[in-house]
């Protein structure tokens, strides 16, 4: 509980894209409706199923507020790690808290996804049932893909449905990625009987198969139909625009709220299906639909012109907090970039400049309230990581989410940036990836630099003191002699040298040893 409201987590990737900050917006206005909360945990980059991969920015999921959660929504699919995903699973369970998955499927959680496979075969029976294509073709994902294996056994079941026979030879794997997608396309430009059909497994290849076809002479959909899947904004604003199915995630955000509230009632619901809505296109052959291409051209358009001036800006700041002398300092530096509605919660470890906080064994100092936005003071206070600060209750007052990201450098937290905006804004979320980079690019480049300054000290005393003695060695000694005999404030003043030795030391160590000289 956050006060009197209920508080729900929502783990998930990349706030700015706008699917995600679309699920976001109204998942958040129907759970406030409801006198609930909404704090987001969210890395700026997937995972992409590298289960073994040491990704530092994860560790943001570690700082859930376990104590007053009551709910967990986990988008399985954006976050991309079933090692992550089963990690926050594990602790929401032994603390018997309900936890609703989007886009995947885990033991004894609440599931709601799309229905791909009914999506997709609405797609494959408009091309072969409605425009009558006969040698119809796939461009499939990864090899091994769940995703991209599903698509392709209802691809195969659609067409063997229609009496046209399934050969290997009708798969292409497109990776879901450019390059590779135009790559498989040129191949199929090499054959000697091109197919009257290309479906793609989604937009992005499906938009680039276009054009590799386009610029080589071949028509679309004059000579072959190309279709893709998920319904991105970009397939509508393409030329020709593309048939897709909408994926878009404002269904699963008012199912998923359905869910969470449905669990604080008693409701055992454990499946929640969308089934894809068909955006039939111009790369079908159908007439164009456009539905809500021209806001997402100003969006895009906004987005372009401001972030080459973000990019540059941040750079700028990043570089000065690098040179920065003080903890102080650095959010003297940060005041001056403008960050409304953001909180800093830093390692203590990280201005302990006699370790090398990247190599070194992570301790257990605890963490500093290093930055407030709300506050022009710029004294830094001890936080404890399990305990909310008095800040983020206003959350509950004025009813926006939070959004958490680590801050990571060389593949190490340094701590953990907070955002409050008091708006639904897409360009104020889309800013969150760049400041946290900022910010930890920044804050690691001082800390390294900070550990540099100690080493060199390090080494120069090493040059210039006698171990042993912990006196001057010749060199500093003549150094410090130059230094004074130069000083004009020495002019006409005595100097005295006063020289100490030991008598028969070397006969000492030649008989007894080097430890008994030094001793």
């Amino acid at each position: 509980m956050l006060g009197n409201k209920k508080l729900v987590a929502l783990c998930t990737s990349r706030v700015f894209d706008p699917q995600i900050h679309s699920f976001i917006e109204i998942l958040n206005e129907s759970l406030k409706a409801h006198g609930c909360n909404l704090w987001i945990y969210a890395i700026n980059a997937d995972l992409y199923w590298k289960e073994d991969a040491d990704m530092s920015e994860a560790t943001v999921f570690d700082i859930l507020d376990w104590n007053r959660l009551d709910a967990v929504v986990l988008m399985d699919e954006k976050i991309k790690s079933h090692s992550v995903s089963e990690k926050i699973i594990n602790k929401a369970h032994s603390l018997s808290m309900p936890v609703v998955v989007v886009d995947g499927e885990y033991d004894d959680t609440i599931s709601i996804s799309f229905d791909y496979a009914e999506g997709f075969e609405q797609i494959v029976r408009h091309v072969i049932e409605d425009h009558k294509a006969q040698r119809p073709h796939i461009m499939a994902g990864f090899k091994g893909n769940k995703f991209s294996d599903e698509r392709i056994d209802v691809f195969k079941k659609v067409i063997e449905e229609n009496g046209i026979a399934f050969s290997d030879d009708m798969v292409s794997y497109g990776e879901f990625w450019v390059r590779p997608a135009r790559a498989a396309a040129e191949e199929i430009l090499k054959r000697e009987v091109l197919p009257d059909a290309v479906i793609c497994a989604n937009d992005i290849m499906a938009i680039n198969v276009s054009d590799v076809f386009m610029n080589a002479g071949v028509g679309v959909p004059s000579d072959i139909i190309v279709t893709g899947f998920d319904g991105y904004d970009e397939a509508l604003m393409s030329v020709p625009a593309i048939t897709t199915a909408s994926c878009k995630t404002n269904e699963l955000a008012y199912m998923t709220a359905q869910a969470v509230l449905g669990c604080f009632i008693g409701d055992d619901t454990k499946r929640y299906r969308v089934i894809p809505r068909v955006i039939k296109n111009e790369s079908c052959g159908c007439p164009r639909c456009s539905e809500n291409s021209g806001s997402a051209t100003k969006s895009f358009n906004a987005g372009f012109y401001r972030y080459h001036d973000d990019i540059r800006r941040q750079h700028t700041v990043s570089a000065r907090m690098q040179s920065c002398n003080s903890p102080e300092e650095l959010v003297e530096v940060l005041r001056d970039y403008y960050m409304p509605h953001v909180n800093i919660i830093i390692k203590n470890s990280c201005f302990e400049s006699d370790r090398n906080f990247f190599l070194d064994d992570d301790d257990q100092s605890g963490f500093c309230f290093f930055y407030n936005s709300e506050s022009n003071d710029n004294k830094i206070i001890p936080f404890d990581i399990d305990q909310s600060h008095p800040e983020f209750a206003q959350s509950a007052k004025n009813g926006y989410p939070w959004i958490f990201n680590a801050l990571d450098y060389m593949n190490k937290t340094m701590g953990y940036i907070c955002y409050s905006f008091q708006t639904y804004d897409i360009t104020e979320y889309s800013k969150t990836a760049g400041i946290s980079n900022m910010v930890s690019v920044g804050l690691g480049g001082y800390i390294n630099m900070k550990y540099q300054h100690f080493l060199m000290s390090k080494v120069e005393e090493m040059y210039k003191i006698d171990a042993l003695t912990g006196l001057y060695n010749r060199i500093a000694f003549h150094e410090a002699f130059k230094d004074m005999k130069n000083d004009p404030v020495m002019e006409g003043r005595p100097l005295s040298v006063i020289m100490v030795d030991l008598d028969r030391l070397k006969k000492i160590n030649d008989t007894l040893g080097h430890d008994a000289g030094d001793r």
